[in-house]
């Protein structure tokens, strides 16, 4: 801080804005004041110290209007001074022949003229919208309007409206005329009241008194709100557009003002992103406003049919720079934060005795924990090269977006990826070793599903590029070996015979049998994922096989089957209605005539469709409730159904037996000698 350079409000707001309230938040913070429930005074001396730096730059930033002084002359302001004192208006004839002077006539006419060029200074007055700040260019319409009501309350003063009065009598039109004429003050009166409405109550403050980026995101909403009251105004659209990038600028400078006190690249990466979402969602708040409001501005332009005016709408909203910056810092971070957690978990440290973590460290960067692993030297020399290479990002200040900040933002990611680059050989290395000493197929993928992660490193992709080509093969002789298997169709595969045995009926076990194939279908594209990284769809073999299998997928749905299966089951006569028992002629085995048979009027079909609705329910589809019904009234009846035809059998099985007679003929012949030697009756063995 200069206190020899630029105004006393200047000084004072860059002594608040840049020591006082950066160090009181920061006290607060830290000492946990602001989250104590029932302090309420820490916030509010925040919010005092707030409207303190907000009047000093309202006073840095006010824009002067010139002050006018309409100088009367002697003569007039005697005569009107006199008459003041009688209490009566002054009149023409209280100067006598002075009205008739030329001389007292040129002297009042080129005081008119120095009054003319004085007003001048104000009503001609205008500021260069695309400099400065969009509170400078709201001060400016409001002070002309207060200095244009203190001109017009001169103008209509005794002393003023005596001299033209003079002038005109002595028929000097010309200066009376111009002075109405040249000095534009009704003009400019009747547009600065045209373009106030926009001015006033102007929501700036809320956006330059915000403390937080929620509070930023509601005033740029209610800015950009106010900003539609330009359709009852005349105020040029051009100058609209200027005023949005001055408050573009303002909205960068106070985001740089609330991220100030917060260290981005020091903080831990769930807060780093808890504060990018917030700052974005700032960023996503200003776009849409603005492109509603853009839609407002070309009606306003359509409506006037202003065809010479074709604008240029783009403007250069100075907090896209800042926006730049922060991708590129929410990016970085992210990548260095996946790049760390994939090298702590594929180096595959092992687990140290509990007793001997009470030194252990914390764990990488921003880390909270304590490190709970036992690394070999080269190991732990990788983890640490990864963390002192993100140092050299720490060093630096990343929000400055100045071209210096920029040259050092880029030499600072220079130097990290030279130091990761060392890092990436030795990952490199190690995944070789890996993939070389895989037993099989299977192992290969689970390793490349481990390292997947860092496949968007240039070195590792190539490195494991000859290993990709040879696991991509597999999954699609996979995938083959799944059409082939599709093509066999459900009712000759063996999974059909299988779901006779666990009473599965036929078109839930089709479903089944579909949906596994579908589920196998997922796991071999996830194996492509593992092998070629994320975004593999774009890769050459990946998008065959993308197509491939949407294909295939296609083929596997089950919409069709249910909605087939629904149809028949609904046009088909399928109620439990009749007599319970019925007689069903059969051919005798001896070849003469037929045998009558009992049987249950419950249809095996009946049976089926209780458990076709069980199991497809359980599926998650929607069954008809017709068909639900039917199925219920089935179930109801299905154990009684069950008993009944178990019981027939037994019986028909019983009477085949007795039917065969030597059983009892045997019994017939032992009672009957029995009987007739008068011998008691025994139980006779079997």
């Amino acid at each position: 801080i200069n206190f020899s350079e630029g105004s006393p409000y200047e000084t004072l707001h860059a002594y608040i804005s840049k020591t006082l309230a950066p160090y009181f938040k920061s006290y607060v913070k830290e000492s946990g004041r602001a989250d104590r429930d029932g302090d309420k005074m820490a916030p509010s001396v925040e919010k005092k110290l707030a409207e303190l730096e907000m009047g000093l730059l309202h006073l840095q930033q006010n824009i002067d209007i010139p002050e006018v002084t309409l100088n009367i002359n002697s003569t007039v302001a005697q005569v009107v001074k006199k008459c003041a004192e009688e209490q009566r208006k002054a009149k023409i004839t209280d100067f006598g022949d002075k009205v008739q002077d030329s001389t007292f006539l040129n002297t009042l006419q080129n005081g008119v003229n120095r009054w003319i060029k004085e007003i001048q200074k104000v009503t001609k007055l205008d500021r260069d919208p695309s400099s400065g700040t969009a509170l400078q260019e709201i001060s400016f319409w409001l002070n002309l309007e207060r200095a244009l009501h203190r001109i017009q309350e001169k103008r209509e003063s005794p002393e003023v409206a005596l001299t033209l009065n003079i002038l005109k009598h002595g028929k000097r039109f010309h200066a009376t005329v111009s002075f109405d004429t040249d000095t534009g003050l009704k003009q400019t009166l009747a547009m600065v009241a045209d373009y106030n409405p926009l001015m006033k109550d102007f929501p700036i403050n809320d956006l330059l008194s915000a403390t937080e980026l929620d509070k930023i995101r509601q005033a740029v909403h209610s800015i950009f709100n106010h900003l539609r009251k330009i359709r009852n105004t005349k105020y040029p659209i051009q100058r609209c557009l200027r005023l949005i990038e001055a408050i573009s600028r303002d909205l960068s400078q106070q985001l740089l003002k609330v991220l100030g006190t917060r260290r981005l690249m020091h903080i831990p990466f769930d807060e780093f992103e808890r504060v990018m979402n917030q700052c974005f969602e700032v960023f996503s708040c200003w776009d849409d406003e603005y492109d509603k409001l853009l839609g407002t501005l070309r009606e306003i332009v359509k409506r006037k049919r202003d065809e010479h005016i074709k604008m240029v709408w783009r403007i250069s909203p100075a907090h896209k720079i800042l926006q730049q910056r922060m991708e590129h810092m929410r990016k970085f971070r992210r990548q260095h934060e996946q790049l760390r957690t994939v090298i702590v978990r594929v180096l595959r440290p092992a687990r140290q005795p509990s007793s001997a973590l009470s030194g252990a460290g914390d764990a990488g960067v921003g880390g909270e924990g304590k490190q709970p692993y036992s690394l070999d030297t080269a190991d732990a020399n990788a983890i640490e090269e990864v963390n002192l290479a993100y140092e050299n990002v720490k060093e630096i200040e990343c929000l400055d977006i100045s071209k210096e900040g920029s040259e050092a933002w880029d030499a600072a990611i220079k130097r990290y990826e030279e130091r990761i680059d060392r890092v990436e050989a030795r990952i490199t290395a190690h995944l070789r070793d890996q993939l070389g000493t895989a037993k099989n197929a299977n192992e290969m993928f689970r390793i490349f599903s481990r390292f997947n992660a860092l496949f968007v490193r240039p070195h590792i992709r190539g490195a494991i590029r000859e290993y990709q080509t040879q696991l991509i093969q597999r999954v699609k002789d996979d995938i083959e070996a799944l059409h082939e298997k599709f093509k066999v169709q459900y009712p000759q595969s063996k999974s059909c015979r299988l779901s006779v045995v666990r009473d599965l009926p036929p078109v839930a076990g089709s479903i089944i049998w579909a949906r596994q194939i579908d589920n196998q279908l997922t796991m071999y594209l996830k194996r492509v994922e593992d092998v070629l990284g994320r975004g593999w769809e774009s890769h050459i073999d990946g998008q065959k096989l993308k197509a491939d299998g949407d294909s295939f997928r296609a083929k596997l749905s089950t919409a069709e089957v249910f909605q087939d299966w629904a149809r028949k089951v609904q046009e088909r006569n399928t109620g439990i209605t009749g007599r319970i028992f019925s007689i069903e002629a059969t051919r005798s085995r001896t070849g003469r005539g037929n045998t009558l048979r009992l049987r249950v009027n419950f249809l095996p079909e009946i049976i089926t469709l209780y458990k076709e609705v069980r199991n497809l329910k359980s599926l998650g589809f929607r069954v008809p409730l017709a068909i639900v019904n039917k199925a219920h009234q089935a179930n109801q009846l299905y154990p009684f159904a069950i008993s009944l035809i178990e019981s027939i059998r037994t019986y028909e099985r019983t009477l085949e037996k007795v039917s065969a007679g030597s059983l009892f003929d045997n019994h017939f012949i032992i009672y009957s000698k029995q009987i007739v030697n008068s011998s008691p009756i025994t139980s006779v063995s079997k």
